[in-house]
């Protein structure tokens, strides 16, 4: 078991991985589906412009989260250490998490609603950049079930 300053810091190394990552496959679909598109792709390059955006806002607001309760203070970025404050900043982690959980999901559907791009478009080496796009926003929303995993000693 860990514990809470363990799992305060798994949390937020967890959560701003997830978050680059559904950044960073979201840009590349952008630029996979605007170098190759046609004029009929120009609503699928506004959706993905408006989910990039939102997850933009989240990266923002984790951001936040990690300068007013993540570290002792913005210029030694060290993370808080004391019980109350460790308390404090995995209480508003999950706050805001929670409120990011719901825009995740909107996200995840308009992408799955979406008009599907040619998958041989959106092939990468490492697989299908759509699946991979859909799969990282459904990690983020679900991170829930990272979070039950992690099991602090109280």
């Amino acid at each position: 078991m860990d514990t809470r300053s363990d799992v305060l810091w798994r949390v937020n190394n967890e959560y701003r991985k997830r978050l680059s990552q559904a950044q960073t496959y979201l840009d590349l679909l952008e630029q996979i589906v605007l170098a190759n598109g046609d004029s009929s792709q120009y609503q699928l390059v506004d959706l993905l412009r408006y989910a990039r955006s939102q997850v933009s806002q989240l990266v923002e607001e984790h951001r936040n989260w990690r300068y007013l309760f993540y570290y002792e203070s913005p210029e030694t970025k060290r993370m808080v250490q004391g019980d109350r404050a460790v308390s404090q900043a995995l209480a508003r982690f999950s706050r805001m998490r929670y409120s990011h959980q719901n825009r995740l999901n909107d996200l995840y559907s308009l992408l799955d609603q979406a008009p599907r791009p040619d998958p041989q478009l959106t092939r990468v080496p490492t697989g299908d950049l759509w699946t991979m796009t859909a799969y990282a926003l459904d990690s983020l929303a679900g991170f829930g079930d990272y979070l039950n995993s992690l099991e602090p000693v109280t």
